[in-house]
């Protein structure tokens, strides 16, 4: 198993989820697994630009192979409102932006583990380096620090929807990278 830790330094998680609207005021909670792979890809173009796509290819592939599991830290969605000039004549011209973030003890610890995805020793150490390159998820103020585990949780408390156990269990979609076979057999094609 794959097992990557979070922790979110300042105790807060801004980040806006797939689909929606900054303005909607609702935050990304757990942080989607598309999200880690697209700052991990950053990491790589910004921070180890000599690294080869080949190096690096094996680990988003395992990373989008299948969803993963999570062990969440309790946790609260906020938002802070600003009223922001326009910058015109009409000082009194201001708009409403929300800013929307989950609020979570700064020593507590996002957990997140793919089952049966395995990486050879270089490989781990590939992707510790760039994990321990990123200082931030979802908006800049999201500082984080980001390593490999040996071990998962006993417990996941946030499970993909095929593993629902009850009936009357959450379901909060959030946005997941996907294999590139299935990507490649759904091309994209723009409409005239």
């Amino acid at each position: 198993m794959l097992v990557i830790e979070l922790r979110f330094l300042i105790g807060r998680f801004h980040s806006t989820p797939w689909g929606r609207n900054v303005n909607e005021g609702v935050p990304e909670w757990p942080p989607s697994p598309y999200r880690l792979v697209r700052a991990l890809y950053d990491a790589w173009k910004r921070k180890r630009p000599d690294w080869q796509e080949s190096r690096v290819r094996p680990l988003i592939e395992a990373l989008s192979a299948t969803a993963p599991r999570f062990s969440l830290p309790r946790a609260t969605a906020s938002h802070v409102r600003a009223y922001l000039n326009q910058n015109g004549k009409d000082v009194t011209d201001k708009q409403k932006v929300f800013d929307a973030f989950v609020a979570l003890d700064p020593a507590a610890r996002v957990v997140i583990g793919w089952d049966g995805v395995v990486l050879e020793p270089a490989e781990q150490a590939d992707l510790q380096d760039l994990l321990s390159t990123l200082n931030y998820l979802g908006r800049s103020e999201s500082w984080i620090a980001a390593r490999l585990l040996s071990t998962g949780p006993s417990i996941w408390n946030c499970t993909p929807a095929g593993e629902a156990s009850s009936p009357d269990t959450e379901r909060i979609p959030v946005a997941c990278p996907i294999p590139a076979p299935n990507y490649a057999g759904q091309p994209y094609i723009p409409t005239p």
